[in-house]
């Protein structure tokens, strides 16, 4: 009795501990997928990408959210800004199929590091020296829809 009675709480314990790992490596590929994407993004607009984004608006990746299917760029000659739409439309593609659901914002604002908590909406009053920050985020896995950004990266002052 007393050795079935450990092994039934061995096998319980076994079967926690094994859970709680399984939700702890969806929590790290999530992460990991928004980083990656995150730094991929970040990349692009650190090398020019932002230049050629049109307007100063305060979120300069608005148009990523809805951006209809674009030019084929192998297919057919683009412009610079096809190009951009080709990239970003791709980019989105890829972020919306390893986290559904996310949101990013990319805007100026100087006070996103002097919070424990991000927050989506930046300031709307900032001066060209503040810097240009990208706010990645996704709903947890009991899918709520109001959700803070999980990654924050400093693009900084280029675009």
């Amino acid at each position: 009795m007393v050795s079935l009675a450990v092994i039934t709480t061995s096998t319980l314990a076994m079967a926690f501990i094994t859970s709680h790992a399984q939700v702890a490596i969806r929590v790290a590929e999530k992460e990991h997928a928004g980083r990656r994407h995150g730094l991929e993004i970040v990349g692009w607009l650190r090398a020019g990408g932002a230049q050629l984004l049109s307007g100063s608006s305060t979120n300069l990746l608005q148009r990523v959210q809805n951006l209809a299917a674009p030019l084929d760029c192998y297919q057919a000659s683009c412009t610079a800004s096809d190009a951009a739409d080709f990239y970003l439309w791709h980019w989105r593609r890829r972020l919306e199929s390893d986290l559904p659901d996310a949101r990013v914002v990319l805007c100026r604002e100087r006070v996103a590091w002097d919070s424990p908590v991000f927050q989506w909406p930046c300031p709307s009053v900032q001066d060209e020296s503040s810097p240009w920050v990208l706010k990645l985020g996704w709903p947890d896995r009991r899918g709520s829809v109001n959700f803070y950004p999980s990654i924050v990266l400093n693009v900084g002052v280029t675009p």
